[in-house]
């Protein structure tokens, strides 16, 4: 039986198998490409392998392999299904080793993007400022395995485009985002080697540091951003009570001064709204306070985030008009008093990046190709 070895470019419009050796599930085989329930026939014509619940199949008894693969062979010649292989092991077991190996506790899921197009959905949630998202959007990712830790960060490996050894790791944004393309604060994903055990030290000693540091950095500035936001509306509010005039210089209608505190309360609330996730989030990573006056700023914050001010009790934007709660005006002021100290905290312990590493004595060899050189062409957004 011949087969085409994983790393050659594989034409849009056929059906194909991926087939990987795994120490712990036999021969595992991937069923993908626009036509993938061709390949989804094949292998559930075949005896012997077993469909499992990420979309996979496994051969488990590698002993009696040989005619199992015969049979395989055939059957995917009259389907019209291409059969691909190489020395590169099942991602799920690299991943599985990867995810022990680091500190905490990590769950590992596989996912497998049969059709092209499923993966354009990565894209999105992607929280990348290197190779990574580049090649999720434009080169060809059969499948990849989700890394997540007790503590809530999310990881998405994947078999570097263009090598046969090395793996590409980077991370999905965290939970209180969603709009992630080209954002600045993005961490950059990082190369790892076939070694687990080596590459989970440069992912625990670079790639993680980097990783907080990068959350917090973009909870900070969301959170300067709208508290900013708050201050600006506060500020126009009180000069219109204090002058009797709006912005313009109109003189203000003593009978329209409820309808103007409703529209700054409503702006304000629908910026409080979308403040609230990351304040609560950033809240968590502020490191214990010395000082009593900020320490009190912060306790009363966190009771203001989780007692009495849950979000679905919260105006939605205002366009929809909807009522005000009680207590919206006590709520911004109780925020704009202690936020300052929250932003004081929040600057002054920032996580600590990544330790630099020593510059090799002898240049890498070996480099693999980058997404350009393996004649992609780039999809318009």
């Amino acid at each position: 039986m011949s087969m085409d070895d994983r790393t050659t470019p594989r034409s849009r419009g056929l059906a194909q198998i991926i087939l990987a050796i795994s120490p712990a599930d036999g021969l595992v085989a991937v069923p993908l490409g626009e036509q993938y329930r061709w390949a989804n026939t094949a292998l559930q014509l075949t005896p012997g392998f077993e469909r499992r619940p990420d979309g996979t199949y496994a051969l488990r008894d590698v002993d009696t392999a040989a005619p199992i693969l015969r049979a395989l062979a055939d059957t995917a010649r009259r389907h019209r299904v291409h059969l691909f292989g190489g020395p590169r092991p099942y991602l799920g077991d690299y991943a599985t080793a990867l995810a022990d190996a680091l500190p905490g506790t990590w769950t590992v899921k596989v996912e497998v993007y049969a059709h092209p197009l499923w993966q354009e959905d990565l894209v999105p949630l992607l929280w990348d400022a290197g190779e990574l998202v580049d090649c999720v959007e434009h080169v060809r990712i059969p499948y990849a395995a989700q890394l997540t830790s007790g503590a809530g960060a999310e990881l998405l490996l994947v078999e570097r485009p263009g090598s046969a050894h090395e793996y590409l790791l980077g991370a999905f944004a965290s939970g209180t985002f969603d709009d992630n393309y080209a954002d600045p604060h993005a961490p950059t994903s990082v190369v790892l080697p076939p070694d687990a055990a080596h590459a989970a030290s440069l992912v625990a000693g670079r790639f993680l540091p980097a990783y907080e540091l990068a959350v917090h950095e973009r909870l900070l500035a969301a959170v300067e951003v709208a508290h900013g936001r708050l201050e600006e509306l506060h500020a126009t509010w009180t000069a219109i009570q204090q002058s009797g005039r709006y912005n313009d210089g109109t003189l203000l209608d003593p009978a329209t001064l409820g309808h103007t505190e409703q529209q700054y309360l409503e702006e304000s609330s629908a910026e409080w709204r979308r403040l609230r996730p990351h304040t609560a989030e950033l809240l968590t990573r502020i490191s214990p306070v010395a000082g009593a006056e900020d320490a009190a700023s912060l306790d009363r914050l966190h009771q203001l985030l989780h007692t009495g001010a849950d979000s679905s009790t919260w105006p939605a934007p205002a366009s929809s008009r909807a009522a005000l709660p009680p207590g919206a005006a006590e709520a911004l002021h109780r925020w704009r008093t202690d936020a300052p100290a929250l932003l004081r905290q929040a600057r002054a312990t920032r996580p600590v990046g990544p330790v630099p590493m020593a510059r090799p004595a002898i240049p890498a060899v070996g480099k693999a190709a980058s997404p350009a050189a393996l004649g992609r062409a780039r999809r318009s957004r």
